[in-house]
């Protein structure tokens, strides 16, 4: 094992290049022992030594073992410069330097290092739960590149730590249980120092990190919910100053678009969001029957026209977007189509979903049933509450309008309530006709 000491120099010394090194080696860049039949590197770094020289450009891991660094923490606290553009490997691994990195914490001089129990936390983010963030398209971008992100911004590392924390409690036998201790503290400080960056002006080096965290801390905020039940969840709970707060996450994210300009040149995520929205803007729809029998009923209860540009209309925006995303699947790659209702969220209709007005929250509800078709365990919790409670809510006080009564039959099939019989015959001719 390495010693503190050849630990904090973190210099590469210049050295002949291994012509008959293990494959491992070559992917990671560092000059391998050529011992047979296993490297000391591979050994040293858990991962299983190939010399079959097949072209793989993947690590080739030796179990649960991977990743499980074993590297003392330097004796004398010297704080090893470890920088976003210094990282040594390559971005398929876990930097082993990472091991005793300091992470600076909020409104004190202390910092909290790096554990072992952390670098397992680093390799649960890039081999899970990185796949169930962002999109299709930007899974690359925070698996490779935002994973050494982190390594320079101690904010962003926080809450990547916090959202694995947080999706290791959704995958627990008590996925509705209180955050640990360690995920508070990572979501705190990773949001304290966030927020802290925003009152000052952002260097152009914050910027990738910037957007990062901030999509990040969107995704922790749609899960972030205490209700356990739909007599817990807004609108049937009692009325609260915090009521809707989850919704105001966007309007931040959209001063932190303005700042960090993801779309920018050399930005990260150009690339990823550039699919997006410009190589691909028609998502592949497909139909579904059952919801062509409400479309007559959706109309007139909002008067809605797409030709009319809504001058005046506080639900037009909101019916303008329902109507565009019901023949779309929400699916990884769709995703962001479905989070642009919370995007172009208009001022006037937020008013009336705060007023718990019965047209303003049934359009809500709309749009949990839809996001109800993917199954994102940072969505779905607060979708099928909500939705369950809409209904519920619109259901005991506003079932005699007889439009209201009938639209809430799709929200309510996606959450698991009764629907109408006229409502579950259509359905049952749809799913018949599609299967012939």
């Amino acid at each position: 094992m390495p010693s503190a000491e050849s630990d904090t120099g973190r210099k590469r010394k210049a050295h002949t290049k291994s012509r008959r090194g293990c494959g491992n080696c070559k992917l990671r860049r560092v000059k391998c022992d050529e011992a047979q039949p296993e490297c000391k590197k591979c050994q040293a770094y858990g991962v299983s030594c190939n010399y079959d020289g097949d072209g793989s450009n993947e690590l080739q891991h030796s179990g649960e073992g991977a990743f499980k660094i074993e590297r003392p923490v330097p004796a004398d606290d010297t704080i090893v410069e470890f920088g976003p553009q210094k990282l040594p490997t390559p971005p398929h691994e876990v930097p082993p330097g990472m091991l005793g990195y300091p992470l600076t914490l909020h409104d004190t001089d202390e910092v909290y290092r790096i554990t072992e129990k952390d670098m397992d936390i680093f390799r649960r983010f890039r081999e899970r739960t990185v796949m169930t963030i962002g999109t299709a398209q930007t899974v690359y971008t925070y698996r490779d590149v935002i994973f050494k992100l982190g390594c320079g911004h101690s904010y962003l590392t926080h809450v990547m730590f916090a959202m694995v924390l947080m999706h290791d409690r959704y995958l627990s036998d008590d996925p509705w249980g209180p955050p640990s201790n360690a995920e508070t503290f990572h979501h705190y400080h990773g949001t304290a120092i966030f927020n802290s960056m925003l009152s000052k002006p952002i260097a152009h080096e914050e910027k990738d990190a910037m957007w990062g965290a901030a999509a990040l801390l969107g995704a922790i905020t749609i899960a972030s919910m205490d209700a356990k039940t739909p007599e817990e969840s807004w609108p049937l709970s009692p009325s609260s100053p915090s009521d809707l707060d989850w919704l105001r996450m966007s309007d931040g994210k959209k001063e932190v678009w303005k700042l960090a300009d993801p779309m920018r040149e050399d930005s990260i995520w150009r690339t990823a969001l550039q699919y997006d929205f410009e190589k691909d803007p028609t998502p592949q729809s497909h139909r579904r029957p059952e919801l062509e029998t409400l479309l007559p009923y959706l109309t007139r209860l909002y008067a809605f026209d797409e030709t009319s540009n809504g001058d005046g209309d506080p639900y037009h925006t909101a019916t303008s977007i329902i109507m565009r995303l019901l023949p779309i699947q929400c699916t990884h790659s769709t995703i962001l189509y479905f989070l642009s209702f919370l995007g172009h969220m208009d001022p006037a209709y937020r008013r009336l979903l705060h007023q718990k007005d019965p047209k303003a929250i049934l359009l809500l509800a709309w749009w949990h049933a839809k996001m109800l078709d993917y199954p994102a365990w940072w969505l779905q919790r607060r979708a099928i509450l909500e939705c369950k409670a809409i209904c519920m809510y619109l259901q005991r006080n506003y079932m005699q309008q007889t439009d209201i009564g009938k639209l809430l039959d799709f929200p309510k099939m996606m959450c698991g309530l009764a629907v109408s019989s006229e409502y579950a015959r259509h359905v049952d001719q749809a799913r018949s006709q599609a299967v012939a």
